[in-house]
């Protein structure tokens, strides 16, 4: 009996100690949130970049017109800046950095250097990663870059300005396990 209760004590305890840990990491989300609205507020006031908190996440997203020239994976010099303080406030800590391309549907090009949609939002999301990795403030081990082409719209594909909101880049910033 008293084995049992240990058990049932032990599997209590680390359960208290998971909810403590999400809340931490939840409030670190918080924090790096409004640090990170102060960093780029300029950005966020052109339109280029929305950051908001998910549980114990940061995603921050940007929007290709702010990011690439169209059908490229080089960074703007707005992008650059972008990242870079992003990088700033994420220099400490241990959080994780999956950077995920997203893009429209409409077909690249013949003769473009990518494959397809997917190649290329493959090799924007490695841009921002490999960007983050060159500031010196944030650990390679800590980056994953990401494709999702144009499988995740976040808006119609039918309009200028629907294609438009589905080519971005999301910087979810997880600050939980």
């Amino acid at each position: 009996m008293e084995k049992a209760a240990n058990q049932a004590q032990n599997a209590l305890n680390k359960e208290n100690k998971e909810k403590e840990e999400f809340k931490e990491a939840m409030n670190k989300a918080e924090i790096a949130e409004d640090e990170l609205k102060v960093a780029l507020k300029q950005e966020i006031g052109q339109g280029l970049v929305n950051v908001e908190t998910v549980e114990d996440k940061v995603i921050v997203t940007v929007g290709a017109g702010g990011a690439f020239p169209s059908g490229t994976a080089d960074l703007t010099p707005a992008a650059r800046n972008i990242i870079s303080n992003i990088a700033k406030v994420n220099e400490k800590g241990k959080s994780t950095i999956k950077v995920t391309g997203h893009t429209d549907d409409v077909p690249l090009l013949f003769g473009s250097q990518y494959r397809d949609n997917w190649d290329l939002a493959a090799a924007r999301a490695a841009s921002v990663v490999q960007n983050l990795e060159e500031s010196q403030k944030i650990s390679s081990s800590r980056l994953i870059a990401t494709s999702k082409g144009e499988t995740q719209p976040i808006a119609t594909n039918q309009t200028s300005s629907g294609r438009s909101k589905n080519r971005r880049i999301e910087i979810e910033i997880n600050y939980g396990k």
